[in-house]
């Protein structure tokens, strides 16, 4: 797995748009419960991938392992950020509520105890977005204190990366988001690197910034729009859904043409 946390948090939001759209509630109660065991992998992923970091050069990788395995999740998810940045996170007491709940609700579905009716009711009073809204926070408030850049696949969208009659999702660099954000229509002040790296640190680096760039991804209403270069890969919206495999991944002879075309312009 190329990143864990990444690869979890792809599917945990897939599962919750699934669930909003779902027709039947059976397909809701499927898609939302693999959107809870998703989203709780995220934070094991995120925050071992972390600790592995920190502990590098002064644990042997054993003892690095063993406290990765060995250490209950709950312990992980309240103890690890004080211990990895120095000071506990900054957290709202209600989203670490909610952090728990989507824990012990997975946990619950996971070692069932009762006949499972109680649990299927509970379960329909969570709203899929929140889940994928109260991962995306846990992780953004951990990269704001540490002082870095979260990804950008924690708004869910995702890049397809062309190929002759298929696709794949493969990670990209903020700064690449910054421009495809452009190409989708946002407005991003001043030109040049200084004034990108300047906007990155504030709405790629902290939660205010965070929710702005959300609301506007959610209210957009189209993806990356595609270029003279036909490989180029594209920020997609829908990167599941084979109709945007089509659209945003799929490597097509007319669009090979008019790159070609596009070169031969060029070089006479």
């Amino acid at each position: 797995m190329v990143n864990p946390a990444w690869q979890n948090f792809s599917s945990l939001y897939r599962e919750a748009v699934a669930a909003e759209e779902a027709k039947t509630g059976m397909e809701r109660s499927h898609h939302l419960t693999s959107a809870l065991y998703f989203g709780i992998s995220v934070l094991e992923a995120f925050l071992n991938s972390k600790m592995r970091s920190h502990l590098q050069g002064t644990k042997s990788d054993e003892e690095i392992f063993d406290k990765l395995r060995n250490e209950r999740l709950g312990d992980k998810i309240r103890k690890w950020p004080k211990e990895i940045l120095g000071i506990p996170l900054a957290l709202e007491q209600a989203t670490f509520e909610r952090v728990f709940l989507f824990k012990n609700m997975r946990d619950s579905l996971t070692h069932i105890k009762t006949h499972g009716h109680d649990l299927y009711r509970e379960l329909e009073d969570i709203e899929p977005s929140v889940v994928v809204a109260t991962i995306a926070e846990y992780v953004v408030r951990f990269h704001q204190q540490e002082g870095t850049q979260f990804p950008y696949w924690l708004f869910g969208y995702n890049y397809l990366n062309p190929r002759p009659d298929s696709y794949e999702i493969i990670l990209i660099n903020n700064q690449q988001f910054v421009w495809s954000l452009q190409a989708i229509g946002f407005k991003i002040p001043g030109r040049g690197y200084l004034n990108t790296e300047a906007w990155q640190r504030h709405y790629l680096g902290t939660f205010d910034g965070y929710v702005v760039v959300r609301k506007s991804l959610n209210s957009a209403l189209r993806c990356e729009p595609k270029s003279i270069f036909p490989y180029q890969p594209k920020l997609c919206r829908r990167w599941w859904t084979p109709e945007h495999q089509r659209m945003c991944g799929n490597v097509t002879n007319e669009s090979i043409a008019l790159a070609r075309k596009f070169a031969d312009s060029k070089n006479t």
